[in-house]
């Protein structure tokens, strides 16, 4: 290969490097506190030019391969570190092992098959770390994590390829906030594989299915305080109280989200229930029943309760065989002992009378989202239904009188709490009964848009908000806390409906001020949020809410939330940063002043402008002022029109019928500009003369007496007389449609005086034969 040819090929690859590093550091983009966000840049290495700056770095998303033990070297401050979702394969030994600071590592969705203990041998202070949807099948030969004595939160395994857990595989671990393993495919689990970790808080456990599962649970029972299971299909489920030997359990909660049930598993979980005797909440979220309740034959005679479970809460679940499903009779006995009961979005339209006098315990009851009415909640509520509950949630469901619910809620001697917001009440009646003890109601989005006294009287907290209200003014003498917002009141309440009000949200309504006054008539107010209404900010207003220090404490969104709907030069402003001049503060003594003053100076300037035709020769300053923006003549291109018409509108006949008929008709024909045709509408009439003049080749001026009293006439004369006649062109053609007395024409125009004086005009003949001739000689002027 020639000298001069290899030279130029490495100076080649040189410069492609040095741009390649370029682009890859510009793809970051980094702000002053040091934190770097590279996500989704389509970046496939890591950027070169990391200083110790960095604090935190966001590469996850992009195509990275590779991580190399210079890559992060300077980094030496990092405290974040985001790798997740690349394609890196290969990690170097002492990759991270100047991070001495860094505190969070994702390296999750990667391509990582293997793992190794050196990468994290420097990272001591290190408290989150994910390891998900990789490629490796075990946590390695040795302990990954020895070195970690300050992780809280570990995340590992992934849904294919990890199948096996050893017993050093956590060992160094002593206590951990959160632990995920994602084990679809688990296959192997050593016994005290997990018993290192002393304390769990929180595991979340990914199993396809339920084969190793008793196996973990042995390993956590007595360290664990909440566990969570996740896609799971537990239809080959059985528990077996010798598989479990611990007496001390810890387990506190337990989650089953998206798993599958049948109606014997469903036995074998209740029987875990019992034995793990910990436990006192269960979740049941987005889980499926492959059954038809039949659990008359299976072994629920020996199961008294679900254990010591107290809370119980049920989402989303699924049962395909619905309408075969029995009546759950059989398990009614085991919900002596539940005192919280939720069940959201699972088609719930009826809990049967039978079900509810057996929850005897029931403190609180959350029907969100299902299809309860009128009807079903008669035999829901039944006599002796419930007899502790004290909070019942009926939101978003299909109820729809007020009178009716009130009435059947009776039976609830105890209830103290009721939430039927998201129900289509749409009015209130007069007057409701309610259970005697009722302290907080929630009516909020029920599209309700006036109240009446069918709310009880013994209420202490009511929630109305996002409705249509537009104003309150029922008494509620025990009354403390209202949540008003998103409604359409102009004012704050009447304090004297309110004596012991302590909260009140009304934020979102089209209030625009309060005082003093009215914030000291409420006597116990601790809280009031007001902002996001419509404040006119005058000077009362902005000298009470910025002159009182104790207010802040009070306002619990001061200061964003409130801000200056009026005046309109503040519009937008925060209320605390808002300033009004002098002027507006002191109005009445300024406008006095400024009237007489004003009104001496126009007297003065009437007498002056009359005396010397002042106001014509501010109009023509103006329309000069204009033109002078304008280029002294439009380029060939701009023009769009043979000639601009200006005429008076008594004129508009002979120009629209006579004129225009003759010209644009005429082959070929003239393009015509007319003002009651192509001017723009909504642009100034001022800039329309103009504009059509700049575009036009000729002007032709269609005079008369009409056009001489014409006031509009009169400005595109006055444009004319400076953009036309000042230049000495020939662009105007005269057209004289009647006799017109000289002196009409105004003295200031001398030069179209002097013009009409010494320059030939066209003059509309009255004889018909003469009329061709003047058409086109017209036709001849509007071509030279």
């Amino acid at each position: 290969m020639p000298r001069a040819l290899w030279t130029a090929w490495v100076w080649a690859v040189i410069c492609a490097f040095t741009e390649g590093a370029s682009d890859q550091a510009s793809s970051l983009s980094c702000d002053p506190t040091g934190i770097c966000d590279g996500h989704s840049r389509s970046l496939n290495s890591i950027p070169s030019g990391l200083t110790a700056g960095v604090k935190s770095l966001d590469l996850s998303d992009n195509e990275i391969t590779y991580v190399g033990n210079r890559d992060l070297q300077r980094c030496v401050n990092l405290k974040t570190l985001r790798l997740g979702a690349n394609e890196i394969h290969t990690v170097e030994e002492d990759s991270f092992f100047h991070l001495r600071n860094l505190e969070y590592l994702d390296l999750s969705y990667n391509r990582l098959s293997n793992l190794s203990s050196s990468w994290f041998r420097s990272l001591y202070v290190l408290r989150f770390l994910n390891l998900l949807g990789n490629l490796y099948k075990t946590l390695g030969e040795t302990s990954l994590f020895s070195h970690l004595p300050n992780l809280r939160t570990l995340k590992v395994g992934s849904s294919n390829s990890f199948t096996q857990i050893h017993e050093k595989d956590f060992t160094g671990l002593t206590f951990l906030g959160e632990l995920e393993i994602s084990a679809q495919n688990l296959q192997l689990h050593v016994p005290k594989s997990l018993k290192s970790i002393q304390n769990i808080s929180h595991l979340i456990l990914h199993l396809k299915q339920p084969v190793l599962l008793l196996d973990i649970l042995i390993d956590i029972v007595s360290s664990l305080d909440y566990l969570e299971l996740r896609d799971t299909n537990l239809h080959t489920f059985y528990f077996s109280e010798a598989s479990i030997s611990e007496v001390n359990t810890s387990v506190k909660k337990l989650i089953f989200r998206n798993v599958q049930f049948t109606d014997e598993s469903f036995v074998e979980v209740v029987k875990l229930f019992n034995y793990v005797s910990g436990i006192l909440e269960v979740e049941f979220d987005d889980c499926t029943h492959d059954g038809i309740g039949d659990f008359t034959a299976l072994t629920l005679n020996r199961i008294r309760y679900l254990g010591n479970v107290e809370t119980l809460t049920i989402r989303k679940l699924h049962i395909p065989q619905f309408f075969l499903f029995y009546d759950l009779s059989s398990v009614y006995p085991l919900t002596g002992k539940v005192k919280r009961v939720t069940i959201e979005n699972s088609k719930v339209f009826l809990v049967p009378c039978l079900l509810s006098q057996h929850l005897r315990s029931l403190e609180y009851l959350d029907l969100s989202e299902n299809l309860m009415s009128e009807d079903t909640l008669r035999n829901s509520a039944c006599e002796h239904a419930w007899p502790f509950l004290q909070t019942l949630v009926l939101r978003q469901n299909r109820l729809k009188s007020l009178e009716k619910t009130g009435e059947l809620l009776l039976t609830l001697k105890n209830l103290n709490n009721l939430d039927i917001s998201k129900n289509n009440f749409l009015s209130m009646p007069e007057t409701c009964q309610w259970p005697g003890k009722m302290k907080q109601l929630n009516l909020s989005s029920t599209r309700i848009h006036s109240l009446t006294q069918c709310l009880p009287q013994t209420l202490e907290i009511l929630d109305v908000s996002n409705n249509n209200l537009d104003s309150f003014s029922l008494i509620l003498p025990q009354l403390k806390e209202l949540y008003i917002s998103r409604n359409k009141l102009k004012t704050l309440p009447d304090a004297s409906f309110l004596p012991v009000l302590s909260v009140m949200r009304i934020s979102g309504n089209i209030i625009n001020t309060f005082s003093k006054e009215q914030l000291d008539s409420f006597p116990q107010l601790k809280a009031l949020e007001a902002g996001g209404n419509n404040f006119i900010c005058s000077c009362d207003f902005l000298s009470f809410t910025q002159g009182q220090q104790a207010l802040a404490r009070v306002l619990v969104d001061w200061p964003d939330g409130y801000r200056c709907d009026a005046p309109s030069h503040v519009w937008g402003q925060r209320v605390q940063d808002t300033r009004l001049s002098l002027s507006e503060c002191h109005r009445a003594a300024v406008v006095s002043a400024v009237c007489c003053a004003l009104f001496l100076l126009l007297l003065l300037t009437g007498v002056l402008c009359h005396r010397f035709h002042g106001l014509w020769y501010m109009k023509m300053m103006w329309a000069w002022l204009q033109a002078k923006r304008k280029p002294r003549k439009a380029p060939r291109r701009d023009l769009c029109y043979d000639a601009f018409v200006s005429y008076s509108e008594q004129d508009s006949y002979w120009v629209e019928n006579l004129m225009v008929q003759e010209l644009e008709h005429f082959n070929p024909p003239f393009k015509l500009c007319l003002h009651k045709r192509d001017f723009v509408p909504g642009k100034w009439i001022i800039d329309n003369i103009i504009d059509s003049i700049e575009k036009s080749r000729k002007t032709i001026f269609v005079l008369s007496e009409n056009f001489v009293r014409s006031e509009w006439c009169k400005y595109e004369l006055d444009f004319s007389h400076f953009r036309l006649f000042d230049e000495n062109n020939d662009a105007a053609i005269l057209i004289l449609l009647e006799p017109i007395d000289k002196k009409a024409i105004p003295q200031r125009f001398c030069k179209l005086r002097k013009i009409m004086n010494t320059k030939t005009y066209l003059e509309w003949p009255t004889d018909e034969t003469q009329q061709e001739a003047f058409w086109l000689n017209l036709r001849a002027a509007i071509r030279s």
